[in-house]
């Protein structure tokens, strides 16, 4: 097992073997076995049991390691246990040698600071703390994509707007710089995107025509689904990232009804890029986004100038994921040949 597994809850593990007691087992072996099983109950959301597993297997060691120590933190601040999770990742530093590894157990530090901060903007010393960690993650590795997203909240949480932007915007370069996002390029085109028409939020119609000849992003959200708000920031700096001619981010709000409701929450938020409403979900179902079990937001598709559908993206896709594919795609693809 790797140390990313352990920084990755949502990645599949194979079926754990049998957990038989073998009298000539090596303590190395028992101690694997219980960091496998750790690790297992980790991504099943058994924070308190996978806590006791990595501690057994540092039992059998007689000593704490880096995969040890970055399981019981995990656990611990699953947990809500804040400063138990930041003495466990510190103790994790002293066994790692890679920057990438440092920068995840800097990551984890600031993440337990800005959980304990919570909303209250007023805990500035926990708030400072979380973005001394950020920026010291991404000091190791500069394309760490994430740990710049919650740095730019950790500034927004104590009134720093510009820094945050500044913060948002390193989001959107560390994105598209992260090997990750490298993954299944270059986006193949799949189907024509559905014709339609909707109205922005200045009452002007906007339709599938007049985007043709850029690269566009439906983001469909609404105001009722945090990860769609949390993305907020960072789709803002999205916006601005390329001229419009080449790119452009439409949010397709999925609210319905209240109109009123929706410009209010535009503005109050500052969503001051494209916005339309999808009245009845009707886009959202044109592009075969409905599961049977309702709306299921965020969800992204970008679409190239010739009207094809590139990518589908759904809420489990990492937002660096997305947007540094993204990213990736438009600057492959509206480069302007040199001249003979």
């Amino acid at each position: 097992m790797t140390r990313h597994i352990l920084y990755s809850l949502l990645t599949c593990l194979p079926l754990l073997a049998p957990l038989l007691a073998q009298s000539r087992e090596e303590p190395q072996d028992s101690a694997a076995r219980e960091n496998r099983t750790g690790t297992l109950l980790l991504q099943q959301g058994n924070y308190k049991d996978a806590k006791a597993h990595f501690e057994r297997a540092q039992t059998l060691l007689g000593k704490p390691t880096a995969e040890t120590s970055a399981g019981i933190g995990l656990a611990e601040l699953q947990m809500g246990h804040f400063e138990a999770a930041r003495q466990m990742f510190t103790v994790e530093l002293q066994f790692i040698s890679n920057d990438h590894a440092r920068a995840q157990a800097h990551y984890m530090i600031g993440s337990a600071w800005l959980r304990e901060a919570g909303d209250l903007a007023s805990d500035k010393e926990k708030l400072q703390a979380a973005e001394t960690s950020f920026r010291q993650a991404v000091k190791f590795d500069s394309t760490y994509d994430l740990a710049y997203f919650n740095l730019g909240y950790a500034l927004l949480s104590q009134n720093k707007p510009e820094e945050s932007a500044t913060a948002f915007k390193d989001f959107i370069r560390a994105a598209a710089e992260n090997p990750d996002s490298a993954r299944n390029l270059p986006l193949a085109r799949k189907s024509h995107a559905p014709q339609f028409t909707l109205i922005d939020s200045a009452g002007r119609p906007l339709s599938s025509d007049s985007l043709r000849g850029r690269f566009v992003l439906l983001d469909f959200w609404a105001t009722w689904c945090p990860p769609c708000i949390r993305a907020l920031p960072a789709m803002r700096q999205l916006s601005l990232f390329f001229p419009q001619n080449q790119f452009l981010l439409v949010s397709v709000d999925e609210d319905g009804g209240d109109l009123g409701a929706w410009r209010r929450f535009s503005r109050e938020h500052e969503i001051d890029w494209t916005q339309v409403a999808d009245e009845n979900s009707k886009l959202y179902k044109s592009f075969g986004l409905e599961t049977g079990r309702g709306l299921s937001l965020p969800r992204y598709v970008l679409v190239d100038e010739d009207g094809f559908v590139r990518q589908v993206y759904d809420g489990m896709d990492q937002l660096g994921v997305v947007v540094g594919q993204v990213v990736r795609t438009v600057r492959s693809e509206s480069l302007v040949p040199a001249p003979d």
